[in-house]
């Protein structure tokens, strides 16, 4: 009975350490919440800006990680608004959410691809030559219009997005011990 009820402790020991890490289906949906206004104005490379999940994180069956919890996206490029009315532009990468077992949860933003009505992909250019020749009359005005400075790009505190998963990161295994 005694080593029945050893072999069964230790099978549950084993058991409970190498349980499967917790799994997250891609593309779920998750609301995040800007803590903090931003500018392109202000804000440089490498700068960390703070969020925090508006719902919970949840699996089937489980809470992976509760509202209110902060997480940081890093800023990737941020430009200024510059003259000829362009405007301010950043973007930002998430950091990766790490839940209580150490896994990873990346997040990111869904970036679309802008097409036409027939599916196709647009933002094609137009020859340059027919560009100069048609354009050419306006070149005056352009440059009196090249005073005018684009306006930054804000974005105020207490903004919500949806971002998605697109994929967990399992803790990194620990070298056995001799």
């Amino acid at each position: 009975m005694r080593l029945l009820l050893s072999s069964a402790l230790t099978f549950s020991l084993v058991w409970a350490q190498t349980a499967p890490p917790v799994a997250i289906e891609p593309r779920t949906e998750v609301e995040i919440e800007l803590l903090e206004s931003i500018s392109s104005e202000t804000l440089h490379p490498g700068q960390t800006i703070q969020f925090t999940l508006v719902r919970p994180l949840e699996s089937p069956g489980a809470t992976l990680l509760p509202a209110d919890t902060h997480f940081t996206g890093t800023v990737t490029s941020a430009n200024a608004a510059g003259h000829w009315g362009k405007a301010g532009a950043f973007d930002l990468k998430l950091n990766p959410l790490k839940l209580e077992d150490g896994t990873l949860v990346t997040l990111d933003f869904h970036h679309p691809a802008k097409r036409n009505t027939r599916g196709e992909k647009t933002g094609e250019t137009i020859g340059s030559a027919l560009v100069l020749t048609y354009y050419f009359p306006l070149i005056p005005v352009a440059l009196i219009a090249a005073s005018r400075k684009g306006k930054p790009f804000k974005i105020r505190a207490g903004e919500r997005y949806l971002v998605y998963v697109t994929g967990t990161e399992a803790p990194a295994a620990e070298p056995a011990r001799p």
